[in-house]
């Protein structure tokens, strides 16, 4: 599974370097339901001549052919899968019933290409593990009729493939179904107050699903769901119509980022104990955050960026021993305070930038041992960084905002030596940037953006030459003429 904010590290692929000049994107090639448990042929069971065919048709669909991520080539010959062979030996193949029928296709991250999914793929109809992700079907539709025929599905993995068009209702009748990944992955380019700016291999390709009630209504069995990337914009207001928590009371994980929903947040979701991971980011989710949230037992990563959400945020959430995940960044009507953290804490991602959370940030912040990523905003008053954030050495992404930040740049700073990504964006801080600001040379972003920074740019900034997203605008600083990098202009 990805990491919460993988988006954040390492550099772009050289195809998208020149496309991005002042943003940043990483793509990580994983799915999300990860690879099928290991499984061992049944002795002496020989692939179904039938089972065998019908593979070998689906072979003539694919080509090996360079694109995107795979830039060599795919990862998978199927040089294995020949006539007059046993199919169950197969690459990605396995047979696990006493029949020879074949249960589990698992081409996952071979980076194939196909215009289509060859209908005989159907005539598979024991499989229990379907993984295709990472296989690129070039904006082609999913069958229409088929999956209702695969009626053994237990786990179905479709992630980052490149289909488009609505969902197979058949999908919904796959009663067995445990894991369920229709997603797109996705990495930040961009984002602040007003623009997000997303991007991936399939880049204005949509699934759509106009009713996620119908699919998900006979699903009792589901625990992972990941509908990323999808167009459930049809859906609305009556997307909390699906009742999860009566259609798939054993749900654990429940992804739709980026879906165009714009609806409230359904507080029926807090009464299914066993999620442990909401994520609902990058949408146009309105209203309160249900404060009940506060109490599902399991959860342990909830990831609700750039939304349009309001109200108070509950300072106990915190608190959950299983917290592992927060994200709520660029909700402006966020309210909030953060707590006293605890030695025990687990935090790994504690990011509420750009909200409206305010009074200071606790000392006691030197107790997320675990931090990875850290994003945290105050509008009120004043209140100055506290000097326990240089204890956080391990940080990897630091991002500052509200105007209730203020002072100077903390010479603290130059100890955080494993940043990757460091903002200071719309905040109070204000005077010279430290030249200290060098030791950093693993950054890879840089934003000191519309704060009141002043002073010459110290040069020892330009020694970063890891950096490739830089943003200096809307301060007051001034570069002397005779630079190699200079303005006669503040900027």
């Amino acid at each position: 599974m990805m990491s919460s904010l993988s988006s954040h590290h390492g550099k772009p692929p050289p195809q998208l370097q020149l496309f991005l000049i002042h943003v940043f994107l990483g793509i990580q090639l994983s799915c999300s339901l990860g690879t099928y448990s290991n499984q061992t042929a049944v002795p002496g069971v020989l692939c179904r001549p039938d089972q065998a065919s019908a593979l070998l048709r689906l072979k003539t669909s694919f080509s090996t052919d360079a694109w995107g991520p795979f830039d060599n080539g795919s990862r998978c010959t199927l040089a294995s899968w020949r006539a007059d062979t046993d199919c169950c030996v197969w690459e990605g193949v396995h047979c696990g019933d006493v029949n020879g029928r074949v249960t589990t296709l698992d081409l996952g991250d071979c980076g194939l290409q196909s215009g289509s999914l060859h209908p005989d793929l159907f005539d598979l109809t024991s499989l229990r593990d379907l993984n295709l992700a990472w296989n690129n079907f070039n904006g082609s539709q999913l069958p229409a009729v088929g999956f209702e025929h695969l009626t053994e599905l237990i786990h179905l993995n479709l992630s980052n493939c490149g289909f488009a068009g609505q969902i197979p209702v058949g999908i919904g009748r796959l009663t067995k179904l445990v894991s369920l990944d229709l997603s797109i992955t996705q990495s930040v380019l961009h984002i602040d107050n007003d623009v997000l700016l997303v991007a991936s291999w399939f880049q204005g390709i949509f699934l759509v699903e106009p009713n996620i009630t119908s699919l998900v209504k006979n699903l009792s069995n589901l625990e992972l769901l990941y509908v990323g990337h999808a167009d459930l914009s049809g859906t609305g207001a009556t997307w909390c119509d699906a009742c999860f928590a009566n259609s798939t009371p054993h749900l654990q994980v429940l992804s739709l980022q980026d879906t165009k929903l714009y609806a409230p947040i359904c507080e029926s979701l807090s009464s299914i104990h066993s999620l442990r991971e909401v994520n609902l980011q990058y949408n146009q989710l309105y209203g309160q955050f249900p404060q009940s949230f506060a109490d599902l037992p399991s959860l342990s990563v909830l990831k609700l960026a750039k939304n349009e959400l309001e109200g108070w945020f509950p300072m106990r959430i915190f608190q959950n021993k299983n917290l592992t995940v927060v994200d709520i960044r660029y909700n402006l009507g966020i309210s909030g305070s953060l707590p006293n953290f605890s030695s025990q804490n687990t935090l790994k991602d504690l990011l509420v930038s750009n909200t409206n959370f305010s009074g200071p940030i606790p000392s006691s912040i030197r107790n997320l041992k675990f931090l990875d990523n850290l994003g945290i905003a105050a509008v009120d008053s004043s209140h100055e960084l506290p000097s326990s954030m240089g204890e956080l050495t391990s940080l990897s992404f630091l991002e500052v905002s509200g105007a209730g930040i203020t002072g100077e740049m903390p010479s603290w700073i130059a100890n955080l030596t494993s940043l990757l990504v460091l903002r200071f964006m719309n905040c109070g801080l204000s005077g010279q940037v430290p030249s200290s600001i060098g030791n950093l040379k693993n950054l890879t972003q840089l934003y000191l953006y519309a704060c009141n920074f002043s002073g010459q740019i110290p040069p020892q900034l330009f020694n970063l030459t890891q950096i490739y997203s830089l943003s200096l605008a809307s301060n007051h600083f001034t570069v002397l003429s005779n630079s190699a990098h200079s303005s006669s202009d503040p900027c």
